[in-house]
């Protein structure tokens, strides 16, 4: 009973970490591509970029199956949320392609290559 609780709980705090956890990686891929990141942040930032990927998987599995109400689909390699938003904008219709729609402004302008989804 207790760990159901805490994934009812955790999961309208999952999204803004994952978006955090987003610009952070990010940032990371922009400061590499200009020759800017140094050893040091290499060092500091690059275990936040596996934390976000196990945050990525865990929003994939759960959050988003119960928002786009259909499970990832595993033999596509769909294994992150991008891919799963990308798959959705591409095919979906209806409520799942304007919630797909809905993450356009929050990722792609972050995107050191302007689109992401």
């Amino acid at each position: 009973m207790t760990y159901l609780i805490c994934i009812l709980l955790s999961i309208p705090l999952s999204l803004p970490v994952l978006w955090l956890l987003y610009l952070a990686v990010m940032n990371l891929k922009r400061s590499k591509a200009a020759g800017t990141l140094t050893m040091r942040a290499a060092i500091w930032g690059y275990p936040w970029l596996w934390v976000g990927y196990v945050v990525y998987f865990y929003c994939n599995t759960l959050l988003f199956s119960i928002l786009l109400w259909e499970l990832p689909q595993w033999q596509n390699r769909e294994l992150l949320v991008t891919d799963r938003l990308k798959r959705t904008r591409r095919t979906g219709s209806g409520r799942r392609l304007a919630l797909a729609n809905w993450f356009v402004p929050l990722l792609n302008p972050f995107d050191p290559d302007g689109d992401h989804v």
